[in-house]
Order: structure tokens, then C-alpha cells, then sequence
């Protein structure tokens, strides 16, 4: 298997030239974005060992809407700055194609016939290069880095637009560029196994299997350890969360709207406004009683809406119960999955409450169009630390913002702090639905473009607890007796049916 590098930039600008060399940073929210799910866990926590395994790999530097060129280029190095969340790429350019409309040579004696044709001709080319690119509906026009299965050279010699590309002088700077990355599957990836190929030994392509890891078989134990954690949480002023992940492996700590779907890109994320004004359109009285964001959101949370809200409990056993789901595949069988535990200790000065001015901020965001964000980002993208009333005056989408704010705040001052906009707040939600209650609810809520690292920071210092698949049974059934089920973490009619179904299913399987 063969790879190359996607690094799209939304302006010209952003590309640096320092020295010999060009400049790219990328932050870690748009990395690995409009790329296959298997690569993406293998960098779930990011690390400079993983990302100096990549840089063999052929880049090609393009501009949102190719409004200008696409550069073969060579990576130098990247640089990961960890507590910027941000990766720095340097790298020589070798060659480019030209993809600006500007590049279409008219002349004042085409005929209007001739003028149009040359046009489709060019959009013909845009669309054949996106098409061996193989790049998604909406991908061209989203700022991020993407890792692409395929060989570059050959993709060249079959798409007469890029075979400037295709050049032997060129292809002998990636002598690995065949080197393969080991995807993962819902099987462990076991050095015996090895397909000999060194990035296998290198990568640390579950970070869950570390030596060192927690794991418990019993909820004594689990139980035991929460203790241990919070004792220390209090001498540091801090308040401990948990979220369960019925998957180990797959699951991210993302909110549903961060999500992609497959390999399509953010396709909830670029639609958020839409999305969020159709839902509160087509259901008017199920928002009728709500004029918080805030609570809009926790609403729709609650159906499975896409949403920047990711749910976490103050209740252990909640999240346990949620780690120990048990999958099956297409077929009824039960798969071999190990779930986890996340326990998030908080900074007790970063938690918030659902009428925080910092909260109305970041859910206000949902009322934004793409355009509007990419405005906000560019805005945000200054020296300076604050946005006030000068801002407010002389940007249109930074007035249309604090409306939005003003909506349910209306004495709010248009002074809002850079950092605030890109952060992940915990929220500690109101107690106003019944899954909230029974399960101790309460969320992170991401901002703009608001990453949080897989192995924490020092506002959420993040432990993991590994739940075997061959305990997750077994816990079930002690969870059961402690009145942790179906039934209490999902209070309706219809859970506590099949709960009891499943319960005589159970009691008849024992036997």
C-alpha cells in the first residue's frame, strides 16, 4: 500500500517561506480529516515518534477551491507542539500544476460559444483531478491534512492533468514511500504478526495496551481505585468525571457534530447550522419552553442529534454500565471488544454552569454559517487577545455573533477572550430531563475548532480503565444488583420492557 499527504490551506499566505524551505501549520483538530477510519486510530494520540513516521510520504500543498496551484512537495520534518495543539510541516516544493480559473487562456475573438467551452473544459480538469485525489463533496473547501491511500506516481500517469508529477528524478526522493501503515482492525496488532515492516514496531497503534494500564474484573476493584483517584483530585482542587467507551479502540473523544462519517469528512460539522435551524423548525414545540442554547442543545443531545456537546457523568457506575455494552455483529454473535473507562479530573476553576457567559458563548456558535466560522477564525487569527466593541462595529459576522448571544443574554458586552472561543469547557448540565438525572449527567462542550488530546492536559488530566471483554458480563450482573441496568440508565416504558426481556434472556442462556 502506497500513501500521500493532502495539506490544504484556506489562503496563499499561510504557506511560509523560511529559508530553502516552506512552512505549513496545521492544527491538531484538522489533522488526518477526509481520511480512512483505520489510519485515524492509529494516531489517536498524536506523537512525534508517529508523526516522523509519516514525513516519508509524498505531499501535495493546495489551496481551498485549488484557486491557485497543487505543489508536489517533500516533507522536511514536522514538528508537533503539544501544548499549542498545533503540528508545524516544513517542506521543498518540486513542482506545481496550475488549477486557477485564471489560468484559462481566453481571447477576444472566442466567440461566446468558444469562451463558454473552454470553461467546462477547465472545470472538466478541476473535477478529474479531485476525482484520482480522491477527494470528498466538500473537502476542497475545508483548511486541513489528510493522509490518502494510494501511489501518487501511478495516479499521475493515468490522469493526464497531473503527469507533471509523474518524474523518475522526483520519485527516487520517497524511497518508502511503499511502506505500509498497519490499520488496525477490532483485533489486537501483535508483534508475532508482523508484516516486517518497522513503522509496526515503532507506532504505538493502541495506546490502551500499555503496560502500565488500569484494568478491573470486578466492580469492587473498579470501585476501589475511583477512590484512590478522587482522594487525590481533592488535594488538587479538582473535580473527577467519567465517560464509558463500549470500544476501545474506535471511539474518540469527540462530540458527535467533531465526527466523520467514514471517510466522507465532517459532514455534520459543515452543515451544523442547517442542521440545527431544520430541527428546531420541523419540532418548534419540542423547543417551545427552551431560550438557552445551552438547553437546545442538551435537547437535541438527547436524540442523538449531532451536537459540540460530549456527554460525561459524575456517576462511575453510569459509565461503567456504558463500557460494558456488548456488540454483536450483523449476524447476533457477541465480538470480542474490550471497552473502557475515562476518567477526566477537572480543574474545579474550569468547570461552568449552564448560565455561564463563557457557555453562551460557545453553543452560540451552532448559529453560525461555514462562512460566518471561517470570518470568526480569521478574525481570531491576530495578535491580539480579545474581541470588543471595535470588532463588533467594523465585523458584520462578529455583530451577527453577539446578537446571537444577546438573544438569551441581552445585557452582554461584546468583549469576548481569543483563547475562550477554541476551548473545551465542563459544563455542569441542569437536571431538567430524566436520562440526565439517572445518569449524573453533565458535558464538554468544544468550542471553534476545540480539540481535546487523547492523553489529556493539564486542565483535564485523562486516566483510562480497561474493561476486558470477558469481564463485561460479569460486571453487567453486578451492575444489575446495584439497580445500574437498562432500565435506570435509560428511564421509559419501552427500557424497562427490554430490560426485562433481556434479563429472562440472560437467566435462560445461564443454564
Amino acid at each position: 500500500m502506497s500513501y500521500f499527504h493532502i495539506l490544504q490551506v484556506s489562503l496563499d499566505d499561510q504557506i511560509k517561506q523560511v529559508g530553502d524551505e516552506y512552512q505549513i501549520n496545521i492544527p491538531t483538530s484538522r489533522f488526518l480529516e477526509y481520511t480512512e477510519e483505520n489510519i485515524r486510530i492509529l494516531f489517536k494520540i498524536i506523537s512525534q515518534e508517529k508523526l516522523d513516521q509519516i514525513k516519508k510520504y509524498p505531499a501535495l500543498i493546495t489551496i481551498e477551491r485549488f484557486e491557485k496551484e497543487i505543489t508536489l512537495a517533500k516533507i522536511n520534518s514536522i514538528v508537533y507542539e503539544q501544548n499549542k495543539q498545533n503540528i508545524v510541516i516544513n517542506f521543498i516544493k518540486l513542482t506545481s500544476i496550475t488549477t486557477s480559473s485564471d489560468s484559462i487562456d481566453y481571447s477576444e475573438s472566442d466567440t461566446r460559444e468558444e469562451t463558454k467551452e473552454k470553461y467546462i473544459k477547465f472545470n472538466e480538469k478541476i473535477a478529474s483531478i479531485k476525482l484520482s485525489l480522491k477527494f470528498e463533496d466538500l473537502e476542497e473547501y475545508r483548511n486541513h491534512w489528510a493522509l490518502k491511500t494510494g501511489d501518487i506516481f501511478d495516479i499521475a500517469i493515468n490522469n493526464q492533468n497531473l503527469q507533471s508529477f509523474n518524474n523518475s528524478s522526483y520519485k527516487d526522493l520517497f524511497p518508502d514511500y511503499k511502506v505500509d501503515i498497519p490499520t488496525l482492525e477490532y483485533t489486537d496488532l501483535k508483534s508475532e504478526s508482523s508484516t516486517g515492516v518497522t513503522l509496526e514496531v515503532t507506532l504505538d497503534t493502541s495506546p490502551q495496551n500499555s503496560d502500565d494500564e488500569k484494568s478491573i474484573s470486578s466492580v469492587s476493584k473498579y470501585i476501589a481505585h475511583i477512590n484512590n483517584l478522587i482522594n487525590e483530585s481533592t488535594l488538587e482542587d479538582r473535580e473527577v468525571f467519567f465517560r464509558g467507551h463500549s470500544d476501545a479502540k474506535r471511539y474518540f473523544l469527540q462530540p458527535s457534530l467533531f465526527r466523520q462519517y467514514k471517510d466522507k469528512g465532517l459532514i455534520y460539522l459543515t452543515s451544523e447550522r442547517n442542521s440545527f435551524m431544520d430541527l428546531l423548525t420541523t419540532e418548534p414545540k419540542s423547543f417551545g419552553n427552551e431560550s438557552r442554547c445551552f438547553d437546545i442543545l442538551t435537547h437535541m443531545q438527547h436524540y442523538s442529534f449531532p451536537t459540540r456537546l460530549l456527554d460525561i457523568s459524575s456517576n462511575p457506575l453510569a459509565a461503567l454500565y456504558f463500557a460494558c455494552e456488548i456488540k454483536k455483529n450483523d449476524k447476533g454473535e457477541e465480538i470480542d471488544i474490550d471497552g473502557e473507562v475515562i476518567l477526566f479530573s477537572i480543574k474545579e476553576s474550569e468547570i461552568k454552569y449552564f448560565d455561564s457567559d463563557s457557555i453562551s458563548c460557545l453553543t452560540n456558535l451552532a448559529k453560525l454559517t461555514e462562512d460566518q466560522k471561517d470570518d470568526l477564525r480569521n478574525l481570531i487569527n491576530t495578535d491580539k487577545d480579545t474581541l470588543d466593541s471595535n470588532d463588533h462595529s467594523q465585523n458584520e459576522t462578529y455583530a451577527r455573533y453577539i446578537h446571537y448571544i444577546r438573544q438569551e443574554k441581552p445585557y452582554f458586552e461584546p468583549k469576548i477572550r481569543i483563547a475562550d472561543i477554541n476551548k473545551v469547557m465542563c459544563v455542569k448540565g441542569r437536571l431538567t430531563q430524566d436520562r440526565i438525572i439517572a445518569q449524573a449527567g453533565s458535558f464538554l462542550l468544544f468550542g471553534l475548532d476545540s480539540k481535546l488530546p487523547e492523553d489529556g492536559n493539564d486542565l483535564f488530566k485523562i486516566e483510562r480503565i480497561r474493561i476486558k471483554s470477558a469481564f463485561k458480563k460479569d460486571l453487567l450482573n453486578e451492575l444489575d444488583l446495584l439497580k445500574v441496568n437498562l432500565r435506570t440508565i435509560y428511564p421509559s416504558l419501552e427500557n424497562t420492557s427490554k430490560y426485562l426481556k433481556e434479563k429472562l434472556e440472560r437467566k435462560a442462556d445461564s443454564k
